[in-house]
């Protein structure tokens, strides 16, 4: 197994793949009933329809995992470009911090942060929190499941984090959560673990089962399978290796 990709859930997904990919710089590639993907280093990033299975039954979305985009050495000015593609601020109590806070034509909640934050000269997608009832067990969950490596061992009380082995990408960043997530609720963004050459959907399914995941009902004939990790955080994995 690996890390394929950050999966959105979009009602509409062409809509929000022209958006992200002018807000990435990334020109989004359609795949079919899978949405569109971006090719964004690291992991790529997806629009994908959001699974009838959670739909009929009026499920609320919650902002569980959101995206900090590297604002480069202007973050300002980069928020004010979004802003331009039809993003809109939003105040979800933050205060006065250093960094912007917007959502996408579709009220998905995402941050800009100021270049010091992240190496390079930006823009583009920096890191992806991740509310966690037990930051540290997701870390080790997740650096199992996908072979990303931890970044270093925060003694100051900082969010445990992940990166690709090869130092590209975007941080997995795994924030104690303020509060357990709700009943009935689902995450409207997700991680995509894809299948490694020749591996099949039921030995990754029995592996991430020992590891701690919980499969949910998934669409009969999807292109994926649901589970949550240890913290309830909806992810899927790839049916077949080439999804």
């Amino acid at each position: 197994m690996y890390l394929d990709a950050i999966a959105l859930e979009a009602r509409n997904p062409s809509a929000q793949a022209r958006f992200w990919s002018a807000a990435l710089g990334v020109p989004a590639h359609p795949r079919g009933d899978a949405g569109f993907e971006l090719r964004t280093p690291g992991t790529g990033f997806r629009l994908v329809p959001a699974p009838a299975a959670f739909t009929d039954r009026g499920e609320e979305a919650v902002t569980r995992l959101h995206l900090d985009l590297h604002g480069g050495s202007d973050h300002g000015g980069y928020a004010r470009r979004l802003l331009g593609l039809g993003a809109r601020r939003r105040d979800v109590g933050q205060g006065d911090v250093p960094w912007e806070v917007l959502a996408d034509t579709e009220d998905h909640v995402f941050c800009v942060m100021p270049g010091a934050r992240y190496a390079g000269p930006g823009p583009g997608i920096g890191a992806l929190p991740i509310d966690s009832a037990s930051p540290r067990a997701d870390r080790d969950f997740w650096a199992k499941v996908t072979g990303w490596t931890p970044v270093g061992e925060p003694d100051d009380g900082g969010d445990p984090e992940l990166r690709h082995p090869d130092g590209s990408g975007p941080l997995l960043a795994f924030c104690a959560e303020l509060g357990p997530k709700p009943a009935g609720g689902r995450n409207a963004m997700g991680l995509v673990v894809g299948l490694d050459g020749g591996e099949r959907a039921a030995d990754a399914h029995q592996r991430l089962v020992d590891l701690g995941a919980r499969p949910v009902e998934s669409d009969p004939g999807a292109l994926w399978r649901l589970f949550t990790d240890p913290s309830g955080n909806e992810f899927r994995l790839a049916t077949a290796p080439t999804l």
